[in-house]
């Protein structure tokens, strides 16, 4: 009999709800609301303290842990739980400004990685055509393509002595077994200066792009031209991911993958501290190439 009484009160015991200390209980208000928020983004809507168990589990707490201790919370202490939730926030604000300080540097090297690998394929400032002869200066084909996105940019001026009502600009890409796709086609402005703009995205099985500023369609006769192009452009960007790649590469020359410089970034910033024997100062002058990203 006193075996079993024994065994009853162990068992009562264990089933006793447990005090979350206020450190763990801090760290279950902050994933909590972290959790909340994406909930919120995921317009998942459940009131039960049950969607929380994960949470308590991961501390070795359960629901009834918790809510034991947030009944009793006043009774063993004179500290308020809004002081404790106030922390709380402290904490979340401040990994909130880390973060978004974060994404400001990852930011600008993305705009840098993309402006320094932006290039001008082709360009021409000025062409005039007035002859059927010179229409051949209107065609343009950009060669060897890479995965990335064209941008065709011009100004133009049809003449009142152009003698074709229906002139269009035509622009495709051809892929590497010759077929026409992504094809464009907008008919052109009389009289008067326009802009035209056009982007394609390329991927690897595409070879050429061609764009026609004098295109008209089969049944159509192509007549006496008087056209003005200015500042013609085809300018590449490529993908943010391999500019990115490509900046640390050229600029960096994979040392920001040496064990060294790793260990010397700090846990807040994204600033790098060498260590003060490894750059002599006239090396350091050398480094004409080197990009430095520092963060206040």
């Amino acid at each position: 009999m006193a075996s079993a009484a024994l065994i009853l009160l162990v068992a009562a015991c264990s089933n006793r709800p447990q005090v979350v200390p206020d450190d763990v209980l801090k760290d279950i208000f902050h994933d909590a609301y972290i959790a909340n928020a994406y909930l919120d983004e995921a317009n998942i809507n459940d009131d039960s303290l049950y969607i929380y168990e994960p949470i308590f589990e991961r501390y070795g707490y359960s629901i009834k842990d918790f809510h034991y201790t947030i009944m009793t919370f006043s009774e063993r202490k004179s500290a308020m739980l809004s002081d404790l939730i106030a922390e709380v926030n402290d904490r979340l604000s401040r990994e909130a400004r880390i973060e978004a300080r974060k994404m400001m540097v990852l930011d600008t090297i993305d705009n840098i990685a993309k402006r320094t690998y932006t290039r001008t394929v082709y360009s021409d400032s000025l062409i005039r055509v007035k002859r059927m002869r010179d229409t051949s200066k209107l065609r343009i084909k950009i060669e060897d393509i890479v995965p990335a996105e064209y941008t065709i940019t011009f100004t133009y001026l049809i003449d009142t002595l152009d003698e074709n009502y229906n002139s269009r600009v035509e622009a495709h890409l051809m892929t590497k077994d010759t077929q026409e796709v992504f094809r464009h086609t907008m008919m052109l402005t009389r009289y008067r200066e326009a802009k035209y703009s056009r982007k394609f995205k390329t991927d690897s099985s595409h070879k050429e792009l061609h764009i026609d500023m004098f295109y008209h369609p089969n049944h159509e006769e192509s007549k006496l031209p008087d056209i003005t192009i200015k500042e013609f452009k085809v300018v590449r960007v490529l993908p943010t991911e391999q500019s990115v790649d490509s900046l640390y590469h050229h600029q960096l020359n994979l040392r920001m993958f040496n064990h060294a410089l790793m260990t010397a970034f700090t846990a807040d910033t994204l600033e790098v501290v060498m260590p003060a024997d490894t750059l002599t100062t006239d090396s350091l002058r050398n480094e004409k190439d080197s990009l430095t990203l520092r963060t206040n």
